[in-house]
């Protein structure tokens, strides 16, 4: 109750100041420069979208339930969105056959995973491609992002980044795990596998 509390009167209160300042600074902005409409525009859907997010955690958290995800409509919203702001191109492979199994905890945990790892890409890779794939094989699941960044030097001993540890956990959540692999100007593949729960025979 009072994490739901605080992402409505915190966080999402937050969201609507940040909306109306958007739109108050586009309003009043007298000379706008070529392609400001179009980032705007991109800003606010991105925004409208967040905010119905996180009115869908509230709910979640109030009555217990999961909120219901569409993982292949949002992984296309997700990459038309970091295609607009970040001008990077986001190629989905997206096997209908692993969608089709998946849970909807499943679903909202690979949706976080690949948010993550595509926010990180534009952020830090300086990467001007990123493929995103969900596979299925046998009983396994394989979520995978590559970027063709600059890449860096991945150590054992050295301290891990919030993202990274989120991303780590949501696949532990899953009973599964989370690889990451990059060398200096090679890019960088971050790749989450887990197991579905087996189907039992009737008997």
């Amino acid at each position: 109750s009072r994490i739901s509390r605080d992402l409505h009167d915190s966080v999402l209160q937050s969201l609507y100041a940040i909306g109306l300042s958007l739109e108050t600074s586009h309003h009043v902005s007298a000379s706008p420069r070529p392609g400001t409409d179009r980032a705007y525009t991109a800003a606010v859907d991105q925004l409208n979208h967040l905010i119905h997010e996180v009115r869908g955690m509230i709910k979640g958290l109030t009555d217990g339930s999961v909120q219901d995800v569409n993982l292949n409509e949002e992984l296309r919203k997700l990459a038309d969105s970091y295609e607009h702001i970040g001008g990077i191109t986001v190629a989905l492979g997206l096997q209908p056959s692993a969608l089709d199994v998946l849970t909807r905890e499943e679903e909202q945990e690979i949706l976080n995973i690949v948010r993550e790892a595509l926010s990180n890409c534009v952020r830090h890779a300086q990467a001007t491609h990123i493929d995103v794939t969900v596979r299925a094989h046998h009983n396994r699941i394989r979520v995978s992002i590559r970027d063709n960044g600059k890449g860096f030097t991945v150590t054992d001993s050295g301290p891990k980044g919030y993202g990274l540890m989120n991303m780590e956990t949501r696949a532990r959540k899953l009973g599964g795990s989370l690889l990451l692999q990059s060398k200096p100007g090679r890019g960088t593949r971050v790749t989450a596998e887990f197991l579905l729960e087996p189907i039992l025979a009737p008997v």
